[in-house]
């Protein structure tokens, strides 16, 4: 028994083939462009759709697959007619309509009812802010509508006729009762939203239905496929990863860093979606995650390798082994604020400004470099320590990105946040995690915990060092004064 995993991005999708015993058969990736209409660009929902396909035909010529399971972006979503014809694409997570509107539910609720409810305080990203704009501003679409559904559940759709969303990726909808583990009829009914619009809730992978004959055979899949409840990206990635316990992390080291955070008690103090921690249901029954961002991580490091250095490497093969080879053994004691592209949990401030303090004629470029990879691990620090007031603790992570090719960074990461840190076989975590629900599925594994101990497979581990934990004190302290002064000097109402 072979099992499909694909993990589907705004423009790329990714596929890999597994055994039951978890070897890797096969993968594959492809990308495809946006598509841009009236000076807006949106998702290519047909484009997507043609792309899975040809994944499984892929998938089918390198040995084929008996199941198949989808990871998926959020928030996004097409809108459907009664006769399946989209009356509206799917805008990207970053496309600021809906900014009023969820100002206008957040007034109409309260931080606290909508914390306690939905797990999320209003943003533009969500879906329920984003159909309420479509609603005012393209009223044609918003009545012809019979369907929402998110890129997840519109694959799960299209193949099998059956919709399906789970509990995680609803409630990037901004509209899901977190509580009752249902779409929040009340809280849609106040804006005049029917809840029918939106697909059937039910856990992760669980068993949505049998791929449509007429699928398989466009691509050339010989027997039964059963589709197999996929999730939001982030929640595969960290099932993919083994996080399957109360105090488990996935650290996503790429441009944005990330940081999935596993726990077991509800928290219902509004501050945390203030502080835009969210409350989302976990792949495993009982437990939650929340998300912990950094806007400026690998974006942070090319623009110094780029934009300063010029892709210096001197006489070695990659910058990165030029530079990490200069690197000293004791903290630089420079200040690095990775704000450069805004602040975001727990500040929520997409104007703040980064900063490099504590510069002397002595610096060197590595020690600049380092610094920022210090001010990095010291922001997520800062996240995790203020999750802990409502309850959330991180004792260990497993990283994964590009990032987590760097051995340095990575036990940099251990020593100032105090906890081992772990690297994976493959980055691919999202596809992992599919394999892991299909497995379960199929009953051959009895939990997810007996699945990522044959699927999560680890490369290295970073312990940290108590010497330089202590070493890091004093420089943290500091660190954590940083926002606030720098907000000072930047804010231009001042």
């Amino acid at each position: 028994m072979n099992f499909l995993s694909l993990d589907v991005g705004s423009t790329c999708c990714k596929c890999q083939l597994f055994s039951e015993s978890g070897e890797i058969l096969a993968y594959k990736s492809e990308e495809y462009p946006l598509i841009g209409r009236e000076g807006e660009e949106y998702v290519d929902i047909e484009g997507i759709f043609a792309r899975v396909k040809e994944m499984m035909r892929f998938a089918s010529a390198k040995g084929g697959f008996s199941s198949m399971c989808i990871s998926t972006f959020g928030e996004s979503f097409v809108l459907l007619d009664k006769n399946d014809k989209a009356v509206f694409l799917p805008m990207l997570y970053t496309d600021p309509r809906g900014a009023a509107e969820a100002e206008e539910i957040l007034q109409k609720f309260g931080a606290e009812e909508l914390f306690s409810r939905v797990g999320v305080l209003p943003q533009s990203m969500f879906s329920l802010s984003k159909l309420l704009w479509i609603r005012r501003h393209a009223p044609e679409a918003f009545s012809a509508a019979d369907k929402l559904l998110l890129i997840c559940d519109y694959l799960g759709y299209m193949l099998t006729g059956e919709r399906a969303i789970d509990y995680g990726l609803a409630t990037r909808t901004g509209a899901f009762h977190v509580g009752k583990r249902a779409f929040d009829g009340e809280m849609l009914s106040a804006f005049g939203i029917d809840v029918s619009l939106f697909s059937k809730p039910v856990p992760t992978g669980s068993v949505v239905g049998k791929v449509r004959r007429a699928v398989l055979e466009e691509c050339g899949v010989a027997g039964e496929v059963t589709l197999v409840l996929g999730s939001h990206d982030q929640i595969c990635s960290a099932l993919g990863a083994g996080a399957v316990r109360a105090g488990d992390a996935v650290d996503g080291l790429g441009t944005v860093e990330c940081m999935t955070a596993i726990f077991d008690k509800k928290p219902t103090d509004a501050r945390m979606g203030l502080q835009g921690y969210p409350c989302v249901p976990y792949a495993v029954d009982g437990l939650y995650c929340t998300y912990m961002f950094n806007y400026s991580n690998g974006s942070l490091v090319n623009w110094f390798k780029n934009r300063l250095l010029h892709g210096y490497k001197g006489e070695e093969k990659d910058f990165f082994s030029y530079i990490e080879k200069e690197m000293s053994a004791s903290p630089t004691g420079i200040l690095t604020l990775p704000y450069f592209a805004g602040a975001a949990t727990p500040y929520q401030n997409i104007g703040a400004k980064g900063a490099v303090i504590g510069l002397t004629l002595a610096a060197s470029d590595a020690d600049v470099y380092k610094s920022i990879l210090e001010g990095t691990a010291m922001e997520m620090r800062l996240n995790a320590e203020t999750v802990k007031r409502y309850g959330i603790r991180i004792r260990s992570a497993i990283a994964t990105g590009g990032g987590a090719n760097s051995k340095k960074w990575l036990q940099l990461k251990a020593d100032i946040q105090d906890i081992p840190v772990k690297t994976l076989r493959s980055s691919e975590g999202g596809l992992c995690g599919c394999a892991m629900l299909q497995a379960v599925a199929a009953g051959r594994a009895k939990d997810l915990a007996e699945a990522a101990a044959v699927f999560a497979r680890y490369k290295d581990e970073f312990l940290p060092d108590a010497a330089m934990h202590a070493a890091y004190e004093g420089q943290y302290k500091k660190y954590k004064k940083l926002y606030k002064t720098i907000k000072e000097l930047t804010d231009e109402r001042v």
